[in-house]
This record gives structure tokens, sequence and C-alpha cells, in this order.
């Protein structure tokens, strides 16, 4: 995803530079191994997580589903693992919707809007830390395509928010991806929620609607399910390409 998005950054600033931005890329891995560590987490632990998770929620379905979700410890403590796998790229943000849906209805849904805003501070706070100076050392040789991110950066609300639309990004990735490029704690939260909203409504309410566990975890893939994805989908792409194409409004 990261050297994908640089080369749209840098095919916008219009370089005819030969040398491959995915070499750069992997140059500014190499000097600093943090963030390629960083990459390589958020890229397979939320898969790693659901599959050791799916198959242990499923064997103690009825376990879970004793538990007594209206008790406020509960709550609290529910709150807490979630904002850490979210946060630390160890769950997919909407496996955690779907299964706060089933199990605990409309009435934890602030609450999961709360959880993956503490996550995304979270998930900024690790990645600004690991990722340096990555950027500017990928971004060196290309002076039109930093100038490009530099004048786009107080326009970065934008990019988040179609960026947290996106059905297909994850929320961890984005969290690093945003890190790298400093787009700073406030405006990721605020309109990293309000993009992260839609998404979410749609999986927490396929939760609340769901038979079972099984059907919270796995079975979302209805006619009208599929229409939303992609509506979600090609919404998020065109604002992605619009932030990056259109000019700025002259004085």
């Amino acid at each position: 995803m990261f050297g994908l998005f640089f080369s749209f950054v840098i095919k916008q600033s219009k370089m005819k530079k030969k040398q491959s931005i995915f070499k750069e890329f992997k140059n500014a891995c190499k000097n600093n191994p943090t963030v390629a560590f960083a990459i390589l987490w958020v890229t397979l632990m939320p898969s790693i997580g659901s599959l050791i998770f799916v198959p242990w929620a499923l064997s103690n379905s009825t376990w879970m589903n004793q538990l007594e979700f209206n008790n406020s410890i509960t709550i609290l403590l529910g709150l807490i693992v979630s904002v850490l796998l979210m946060g630390l790229a160890l769950m997919p943000t909407t496996l955690i919707a779907a299964l706060s849906g089933f199990f605990m209805g409309w009435q934890a849904f602030p609450w999961l809007v709360l959880g993956y805003t503490l996550a995304t501070v979270l998930g900024y706070a690790w990645g600004k830390g690991l990722s340096g100076n990555s950027l500017s050392l990928i971004l060196k040789k290309y002076p039109k395509a930093e100038v490009l991110i530099e004048k786009k950066q107080h326009n970065i609300g934008e990019l988040i928010f179609f960026v947290r639309l996106s059905p297909v990004i994850p929320f961890a990735m984005s969290n690093l991806l945003f890190a790298l490029m400093r787009s700073g704690y406030w405006k990721l939260v605020v309109f990293g929620t309000l993009g992260m909203l839609p998404r979410t409504l749609f999986v927490f309410f396929s939760g609340t609607m769901a038979a079972n566990i099984y059907a919270a975890i796995i079975e979302r893939g209805g006619k009208e399910e599929v229409l939303i994805i992609l509506g979600l989908l090609i919404l998020s792409v065109w604002g992605i390409w619009r932030f990056f194409t259109k000019k700025p409004i002259s004085a």
C-alpha cells in the first residue's frame, strides 16, 4: 500500500526520474529498520490475530454469551482490550465492531466509537515513534513530490476522511501512513472518526442482526452488503484521487 501510495504522489507531481519509488521505499526501510518492522506488523498481525481469535470465539461462544455486558467493569475492561487490540494492530476494527454489535447491541456503539478513537491515538503514537524521518528519506530525490505533499498538508483532513472511509484500507495501516505523513493527532482523530463511522455502522448493524456468533463474524455477503461496500469503495477512491489532482484555488 505504502509503495503504491507514494507512486501515486510521484505521478501527480509529474516526475520523470527513472529510479523507482519502490526502490527508494526499500532504501528508507533499510536506513530505518523499525519502519520496515512496523509495515510488516500492520500488514500481517491483524490477519494473524483474526486467525487465532475467530476459532477461539466460535469454540467458546457459550461462555462469551454468558458474560454480563451491562456491568460497568466489564464495559471498561472491554473498552481497554478493544483499544489495545485495534491500536496495536492485533485485530481488525471490523471484527471488533461485529462482535460488539452481536454481544452488546446499540448500547455499545458509543463505546465502540470511543474505542477506535483512542486506538487511533495509540496507533498514530507508536507509528510516529517507529517511522522517524522515513518519509523525508523516501522523497529526498523527488523534491516536487515533497512540495506537493507540503502544499496538501493544510487540507490533509480530506485525505484522512476518504482513506478511513475505504472498506479495503486497514485501520492500522492507515494509522502508520498518516504517522509517516505527520498529519497530526487532532486532524486524524476528527476526520478519521468521521470517515470510520459509515463502515463501522454498517458492520456493527450486521452484528446486531446476526443470529449467532458465526454469522456475526463470518457471514456478510448479501446483495445489500456488497452494494454498500462497493459504494464506500468508489466514494473513497474518488475522494483520494480528487485530493491529489484538484488544483488549489487561486487567491
